[in-house]
């Protein structure tokens, strides 16, 4: 009995949108422009919290070994292109930059919850530091 593998069926591939079909077209690429122009270095990221900064070998999140790490992404923070897309109207441009890194874990906004920026912190005193008072601090 001979295993004659049967020839596997050929599909139609699917195109991968455009950047424009994307929301990603020349649009969106100037205003990336814009938004870099009018940055200021070590202005915090919306997601993390933590400076940008244009060089991008000064974000914390370039690693010399991957090409374009540490460059800022332009983000579209008041609606998702995945909102838009759904809602059926004009994916609006860009509004904002963020870390490629930050931009990522945003994903499509749907966590959105997880940004550190959004998290509260308890104010937190000189004594609440410690586990237990020390005499000098009496």
């Amino acid at each position: 009995m001979s295993t004659a593998s049967k020839p596997k069926p050929t599909t139609a591939s699917k195109r991968k949108p455009t950047t424009t079909q994307q929301g990603l077209g020349w649009r969106h690429q100037q205003r990336a422009e814009q938004l870099r122009r009018r940055h200021h270095d070590g202005a915090a990221c919306d997601w993390c919290g933590k400076p940008m900064y244009l060089d991008a070998r000064r974000n914390w999140d370039h690693d010399p070994d991957k090409r374009a790490s540490g460059t800022l992404h332009a983000d579209h923070g008041a609606m998702t292109r995945a909102q838009a897309i759904r809602l059926g109207i004009p994916i609006p441009l860009p509004d904002r930059l963020l870390h490629g890194r930050c931009n990522q874990q945003r994903g499509d906004g749907v966590n959105d919850h997880l940004a550190a920026s959004k998290r509260e912190t308890p104010a937190v005193t000189a004594d609440a530091r410690l586990l237990m008072p020390w005499p000098w601090q009496a």
